[in-house]
């Protein structure tokens, strides 16, 4: 997976950076020094790599408020038009009657529409949101095997007698 491999490759990076040691400098003992171009490079090439579903779940969230939006608005829009023809229908008791329950009905619906919008947005959004999750532990669990496997190769490698060189 791409994601991975460029994860492995800022590990080693960080591995093979110049150490710096200096008594000179408080705080900077034992600090790696890495090539920013290189560096951010990679960055962007990692960011690249992300599964459509960060991309996805971000959208969705900017998404969900605007779908909640235009729902007040409609609303408004209904109620306004609801309104205009209630005050042109005053002439009569019974036109009145109607015009008021006519209203009420598209308040009613309007409430219901925005509800349900609101409801399947949000669900759709926790959807995105618990796959994006899996996959962020699936990843990080995957970071700490490697980690960890780095970490006991290099101890096997310090307890060794003599050190064995690598071509």
């Amino acid at each position: 997976m791409e994601i991975l491999n460029l994860l492995e490759e800022f590990e080693v990076m960080g591995e093979e950076g110049e150490k710096w040691y200096t008594r000179f400098i408080p705080g900077f003992i034992g600090k790696t020094v890495l090539d920013a171009e290189e560096f951010f490079g990679m960055l962007h090439h990692l960011r690249s790599s992300l599964p459509e579903e960060m991309t996805t779940a971000t959208q969705v969230s900017r998404d969900r408020q605007r779908i909640i939006e235009e729902a007040r608005e409609e609303r408004a829009k209904i109620l306004e038009a609801a309104r205009e023809q209630a005050q042109l229908l005053v002439s009569s008791d019974e036109v009145v009657k109607q015009a008021e329950q006519r209203a009420e009905e598209i308040q009613d619906q309007a409430r219901i529409d925005a509800q349900a919008i609101r409801a399947e947005a949000e669900t759709w959004a926790r959807g995105i949101v618990e796959r994006l999750e899996n996959y962020v532990n699936r990843i990080s669990a995957t970071i700490s095997k490697t980690r960890k496997a780095l970490i006991t190769e290099s101890t096997s490698r310090r307890s060794e007698p003599f050190p064995v060189e690598e071509e």
